[in-house]
């Protein structure tokens, strides 16, 4: 009887410690979970929205239109505020610019990448997006921008014209 006694409380004092660290280790990865996730969104653009790049051409700042994205902003209690937003190509209107010029382009804050296309070539002329073509017409730029930490992407246009 004794021995049974002895195999019991071993049994049960097993039983204790298996489960009082399973519920521990448990509780420390939830809380683990919260101060990762929390930390990730401290470093955060805190912004509704993506903020804009912004372009530069011999001076003169080119206005730049917002259009598809996904962003995640400043939190609000315990979870962030996720947006998508799925948008066709603003209507812009170009502004004049001497052909060849160097395209200056500022990245919003905490960028990742940063990607500039000129999405109408110019016939026979360079494919560097860094530069105004030199040909007469208008010209449609994308700038793709993704942020740090899956905080979001986003799409963004200008137009040029070369007269």
């Amino acid at each position: 009887m004794r021995r049974t006694t002895i195999i019991l409380i071993a049994l049960f004092a097993l039983a204790g410690a298996f489960y009082g660290g399973f519920f521990v280790g448990s509780h420390q990865n939830k809380a683990g979970e919260g101060a990762v996730q929390e930390a990730i969104a401290s470093r955060w653009v805190k912004a509704e929205k993506p903020p804009l790049p912004k372009i530069i051409i011999v001076g003169e700042a080119i206005p730049v239109k917002l259009s598809a994205y996904s962003w995640c902003g400043p939190s609000v209690g315990d979870s962030a505020t996720c947006t998508s937003v799925d948008a066709s190509i603003p209507e812009i209107e170009p502004v004049v610019v001497k052909g060849g010029s160097l395209i200056e382009q500022v990245p919003p804050p905490r960028i990742k990448e940063f990607s500039l296309t000129n999405t109408s070539k110019a016939a026979g002329g360079s494919d560097d997006p860094y530069y105004v073509p030199a040909e007469k017409g208008v010209y449609l730029y994308h700038i793709h921008c993704e942020w740090f930490l899956d905080q979001g992407q986003a799409e963004f246009y200008f137009a040029v014209e070369v007269k």
